[in-house]
């Protein structure tokens, strides 16, 4: 006889190694990209890296402190993945937080800001995250948060 619980809490522990895995991956290229682009000034990164964060920054003052910036958000993101990934029973508030993020990144590489619609291949490449969030999230579904305190 087959045992419905055992199935369901079989699928429950693949998706959470799936996402455990996803947040770490997603962690490590945001803390990554994040953390070289706060580094661009330092003189700690190889030369092509340098110049290519200029060259798409077009080497504009104004330009180069926002991708800075960023970079700091990105950190923040990472961490925040990194802590969710560690404490994932608290993690089903952050996963659909991080969704909603992912769709607004992929809203901005599908809509311009000069009023065009974007279906170049990045805009559907920025689209991925979005959709594997989507899925996990919905994969995860009557999950309840273990609540400390």
């Amino acid at each position: 006889m087959h045992d419905r619980r055992t199935e369901k809490s079989a699928m429950r522990r693949i998706v959470g190694v799936i996402t455990r895995g996803v947040y770490l991956l997603a962690a490590g290229f945001y803390l990554l990209v994040g953390i070289v682009v706060i580094l661009v000034g330092t003189g700690l990164l190889p030369a092509w890296v340098h110049d290519r964060i200029f060259e798409i920054g077009q080497n504009n003052p104004f330009t180069m402190h926002l991708i800075q910036e960023t970079g700091t958000i990105w950190v923040l993101v990472g961490m925040l993945l990194v802590w969710f990934a560690v404490h994932y029973e608290q993690s089903i508030k952050f996963h659909w937080a991080m969704t909603f993020y992912l769709l607004l990144d992929a809203w901005v590489h599908w809509f311009s800001a000069y009023g065009r619609f974007e279906n170049e291949p990045r805009a559907v490449i920025n689209a991925i995250p979005f959709a594997v969030f989507l899925v996990l999230g919905l994969l995860r579904r009557g999950e309840r948060e273990i609540k400390l305190l």
